[in-house]
Formats: C-alpha cells, sequence, structure tokens
C-alpha cells in the first residue's frame, strides 16, 4: 500500500482536479492544489491577484492568477483555464520536481 501519492500521480490529480471542477474552483482550492506541486502563492500588490512562483523549473519567472472579493471567492474559469495550461506546459518540469523531492 502506498502512503503517498509519486509525482507524476500527484500531477494527474492536480490536472484531473482543475479540468473538471473549473466552473467552480474556490482561491483556496486552486492555491492549495498548486502548493501541491510545489508552487509557492504569494499576494500581488492589487487584492484578491496571486502570484504564482516555482523554484525547482528552470526558467520558470511567474504567472498569476485573481481571485473575486470576498472570503474564499470563486476563481474566474479563464484564470483556471490559464493555470491548467501552464501546467501542462511544463508538466515535465513539475514532475521531475515533485519525483526529486519525494526521494528525499
Amino acid at each position: 500500500m502506498r502512503c503517498q501519492m509519486v509525482g507524476k500521480d500527484r500531477f494527474r490529480d492536480v490536472l484531473d482536479a482543475l479540468t473538471t471542477s473549473k466552473a467552480a474552483m474556490r482561491c483556496q482550492d486552486l492555491v492549495s492544489a498548486l502548493q501541491r506541486l510545489g508552487f509557492e502563492v504569494c499576494a500581488g500588490r492589487k487584492q484578491g491577484h496571486k502570484i504564482v512562483l516555482h523554484r525547482g523549473i528552470p526558467n520558470f519567472w511567474s504567472d498569476g492568477f485573481t481571485c473575486g472579493h470576498g472570503r474564499n471567492p470563486e476563481v474566474k474559469p479563464a484564470y483556471v483555464t490559464k493555470i491548467r495550461k501552464l501546467l501542462v506546459r511544463y508538466e515535465t518540469e513539475i514532475v521531475n520536481y515533485l519525483e526529486s523531492t519525494d526521494e528525499r
């Protein structure tokens, strides 16, 4: 029995969650999903704006998305799609990073 998901499984789990729930994804859910993949999510300059960083991906600077207002607001589907495309673009690097951190 596995106690912990391997990198590829964790990546697929997050990608599937973004694909199936993109119309109703809450800000905290998106932040948690990104953090599971090793991303840092920081507050931006404007209210609700989030900056996404990943130190384990070479040549990746940053990206971002905006949450709505209020407590744990929904993220607009366009931002969820944008983040999903980002993950697909860097899939190999993310999985390699996860697998290297899982070995420690």
